[in-house]
């Protein structure tokens, strides 16, 4: 999951409360999960799978995977007529990536000189490269910059090999993720993202999402920020822990567990397992305490309690974004839309 180019991913520098956390739990204590694997979606439909649901919509095939109580989807994706090739689907992704050795073999040609991101505890470095021609199950999409670098969990054997980002998804204004019948559903034509450089979204605003998203079933609106600067779409939603203070945390399908800033966890005073969850960042691994949630909300809405992971945040912290709402939790309501045009994140 990639925030944004030159600043953004989840992490705060909370040295105290990160060593009291250590102090609380010595690793040799620690019961350490390994990173959850996820599964690549079939290649039999060749660059093709989506189905037209008329007005311009389509509806695309994923691959969901559910294990060790951490939920992430793959979706097919093909590059100049080339693939497919399998694409993590990472609304935290603020910039649609690639990883360096594929856009090597497809002779992508680099734009300008490499960027700076931040990363959930690490600051990374990657190179534009530009896609001249590419389609997610057959549905075509714009050519763009694609960032490309070198990913844990990403580009390996029997791994993604990229990440299909918010910057993608918003430009078909909304879009439905349904966990149970594994599919990805584009409301309209693709277009231009949703508001000029620099503009925000504070939803919920304008007409709600049409029945090809809804399918007649009311869900709970829960209103977020959606941001939108160069290189850096995200979806911001409020989030507070029993009654204590609100929160910003990214909402993030790249993210197989939910994830919260060390100073959130004390100043909730969540408590904390001997359990620690292995996972992959965006320039890094990492392999958080999991602590339990207790009760938890969005705006309108009670969260499912569960064990999140708890760690410092780093350079994101910068943003102000002291979590993330992943796909874990998202799962747990069956399907979800996220309405980039309107500022809405739907739970089914």
């Amino acid at each position: 999951m990639v925030f944004g180019v030159t600043a953004v991913l989840l992490f705060l520098t909370a040295s105290s409360a990160l060593a009291s956390v250590e102090k609380a739990v010595p690793h040799s204590h620690l019961h350490v999960e390994p990173p959850v694997n996820l599964a690549l979606p079939s290649k039999k439909a060749g660059c093709g799978g989506a189905t037209s649901l008329g007005g311009g919509a389509q509806r695309v095939p994923i691959k969901v995977t559910t294990a060790e109580g951490q939920v992430g989807e793959v979706v097919n994706v093909c590059i100049s007529g080339k693939g497919p090739f399998p694409f993590e689907i990472d609304t935290g992704s603020a910039q649609s990536g690639i990883d360096t050795h594929l856009a090597a073999r497809l002779h992508l040609a680099d734009l300008g000189s490499p960027l700076t991101y931040d990363g959930v505890g690490c600051t990374g470095r990657a190179q534009l490269v530009i896609v001249p021609s590419w389609s997610v199950a057959g549905v075509p999409l714009a050519a763009q910059p694609l960032l490309s670098d070198i990913q844990p969990g990403l580009g390996g054997a029997g791994e993604p090999v990229g990440l299909l980002g918010s910057d993608v998804l918003d430009r078909f204004g909304a879009v439905r993720l349904d966990f149970k019948s594994k599919t990805l559903t584009l409301e309209g034509s693709e277009g231009p993202n949703t508001a000029a450089a620099g503009a925000a979204v504070h939803g919920p605003i304008g007409p709600p999402p049409s029945a090809v998203l809804t399918h007649g079933q009311k869900g709970t609106t829960v209103p977020v920020t959606v941001e939108l600067t160069p290189g850096d779409i995200g979806m911001i939603v409020p989030v507070r822990f029993a009654n204590g203070p609100v929160r910003e945390f990214a909402v993030d399908t790249g993210s197989l567990g939910s994830g919260a800033d060390t100073q959130v966890a004390a100043v909730a005073h969540l408590k904390r397992t001997d359990i620690s969850q292995g996972g992959y960042g965006a320039c890094n691994t990492t392999a958080p305490i999991l602590f339990r949630s207790g009760h938890w909300s969005v705006p309108g809405l009670a969260l499912h309690p569960q064990l999140i992971g708890v760690q410092s945040f780093g350079p994101v912290s910068a943003g102000g974004i002291l979590g993330v709402l992943g796909s874990d939790q998202l799962a747990r309501f069956g399907w979800v839309i996220f309405d980039y045009r309107g500022g809405r994140l739907i739970l089914g």
